[in-house]
């Protein structure tokens, strides 16, 4: 095997490295079109490199081998980028198996006629010298102009696709088709020029090299532009399709996309804030605009001015370059006015029910009131006297402390009745319980058991503390005078003591001793205290009437 030093294979050595070296980078993107892109690169690199090697060789078997390699890449290009373009523009439902067999027919059998018929591809295929060199000379038959042209008209489908995407697209994606096209149509142009100024191709075929160019180009736009980093393809499919307002800003700020969904929240149109500060947007529904871009990940609920007003949930992501780099912002308002209706129906639901809670709380309570208080004096009853004074006997057994029971009765409540009335009787049932309940302590519970009779509850005091306080309201009834119409009335009482623990330890037996106690007081002359004590009255004190 005989090579030869010719430069132009050191120039599409150089553009199959490019080529190369370009495909790594695009491939490594894992963003829609990546393989494609990457695919149409790595098949410039096969024909730029197997070209320079048709340069190199001397032999003609050497240099037609290489061509057959060469031919890999030469129907594959015009193919992969079609299918490149159709994926970022977001035509790729076009990309069926069935389309893509049909696409593959004319260029697999270009490629069989290339290594298993050359006769059929190529007229003529011989070797000239020339300056020098062994050159191969080509000259071009059916098959070739076949695939030419179907190279071609797969090609300006692609710029057509493209050109499409560009009307439609806004600012900033429009750098993105135009760094596509522009990396396309150089080799196409360049392979347009070689056709029509070479009818048989024994010259340089530029194509290749411009290959070179194009990955430069590519190169370029990866690092300075973003290119494969933010493809068409992902607003296409999923910015313009979201129901949600989507915002994409640069490092600074600056809008650089809309969505439909978003502009239908705005006022202006969508291509005046291409370009522009957030600001211009947020100023109307936050003052805190700043505030939001500072955070990495934020999420803030904004009302929108509007008639009738709108409710945004507003969620603010980071977007980061290679580097983990802050580069832009991603803001999606999704629009949550159904959901704040709905919660503020809620809200006054929960209000309504919770004042009719309290509304029968309060009916509750007072039922309680009702049922554990006299309707007359509004004193306990005698069914709160059984639940209360057996849970003090537990707490007073609990501490240690003793409790004294006083048991009430009014003497001769009959003749107030008879002689003035029933209502001169409430009069003096309801005097009396204001000045028991005035004279007890705090923690003290007054209690009509029924009738004329009245139970005072006095916990943790002694007997003898007890006493002195029985005497002194015995003194404050006996002193009473209680005026009804033009009627003085008076009223004496008698009074029964008994104190736990000595006279009973249980509800029961304390009642009982100091029931027997006031009974005592009763039958021995009314109107004085007892003590309650087996022996019978040595601890009574007998106030004469």
């Amino acid at each position: 095997m005989s090579f030869q030093f010719h430069p132009y294979a050191v120039v599409l050595v150089i553009s199959a490295l490019t080529a190369l070296t370009t495909s790594i980078i695009v491939l490594r993107r894992d963003v829609p079109g990546s393989l494609a892109l990457g695919g149409v690169l790595l098949n410039s690199f096969i024909w730029s490199g197997a070209y320079a090697m048709t340069w190199s060789l001397v032999g003609l078997n050497e240099k037609i081998f290489w061509l057959k390699i060469m031919y890999i890449g030469v129907v594959t290009v015009p193919t992969l980028f079609l299918a490149f373009t159709l994926r970022i523009t977001h035509h790729e439902d076009w990309l069926t198996l069935r389309n893509l067999i049909l696409l593959s027919v004319e260029p697999l059998t270009a490629l069989l006629l290339v290594w298993f018929g050359t006769d059929l591809y190529f007229d003529r295929i011989y070797l000239e010298q020339k300056n020098g060199f062994t050159v191969l000379h080509l000259v071009q038959g059916v098959g070739f102009w076949i695939n030419t042209f179907y190279s071609y008209a797969l090609i300006l489908l692609a710029f057509f696709i493209l050109g499409a995407g560009f009307l439609r697209a806004n600012q900033f994606f429009r750098r993105q088709y135009l760094v596509i096209m522009l990396g396309a149509i150089i080799p196409s142009v360049v392979s347009i020029f070689t056709q029509i100024s070479n009818k048989e191709l024994a010259e340089l075929d530029m194509a290749p090299i411009s290959f070179g160019v194009s990955s430069i180009l590519y190169v370029y736009a990866v690092f300075r532009h973003q290119f494969m980093d933010l493809l068409p393809v992902a607003r296409g499919h999923l910015i313009e399709s979201m129901s949600d307002g989507i915002l994409v800003l640069d490092d600074q700020g600056r809008i650089v996309d809309i969505n439909p969904a978003m502009q239908s929240l705005l006022e202006d149109e969508s291509a005046a804030l291409i370009g522009q500060n957030v600001s211009v947007i947020l100023k109307h529904w936050t003052q805190n605009t700043e505030q939001l871009l500072n955070g990495m990940e934020t999420r803030v609920e904004l009302k929108v001015p509007k008639k009738p007003s709108s409710y945004l949930d507003l969620r603010i992501t980071s977007l980061y370059d290679d580097n983990q780099k802050v580069n832009g912002r991603l803001m999606v308002f999704r629009d949550i006015t159904d959901r704040k209706e709905v919660e503020q129906d809620l809200r006054r639901a929960m209000d309504r029910l919770q004042t009719q809670l309290i509304e029968i709380g309060v009916l509750q309570s007072q039922l309680r009131e009702q049922a554990i208080r006299d309707a007359l004096t509004h004193l306990f009853n005698r069914l709160y006297l059984e639940e209360t004074l057996e849970r003090e006997l537990a707490r007073a057994t609990r501490e240690s402390y003793p409790l004294c029971v006083i048991m009430m009765d009014l003497d001769f409540f009959k003749d107030i009745n008879d002689t003035y009335g029933h209502e001169a009787g409430d009069v003096v049932l309801k005097t009396l319980a204001e000045t028991v309940t005035k004279q007890s302590r705090h923690g003290d519970f007054v209690c009509r058991f029924g009738g004329e009779e009245f139970v005072l509850v006095m916990p943790n005091i002694g007997i003898e503390k007890a006493r002195e306080r029985a005497e002194e309201l015995h003194q404050i009834i006996d002193a009473l005078n209680i005026p009804y119409g033009r009627f003085i009335l008076t009223t004496t009482i008698s009074m029964g003591i008994a104190w736990y623990p000595a006279h009973g330890k249980t509800k029961e037996a304390l009642m009982r001793a100091a029931d027997m106690a006031m009974y005592v007081a009763k039958n021995t002359g009314r109107n004085r205290v007892i003590v309650y004590d087996e022996s019978g009255w040595a601890n009574s004190k007998v106030n004469a009437p």
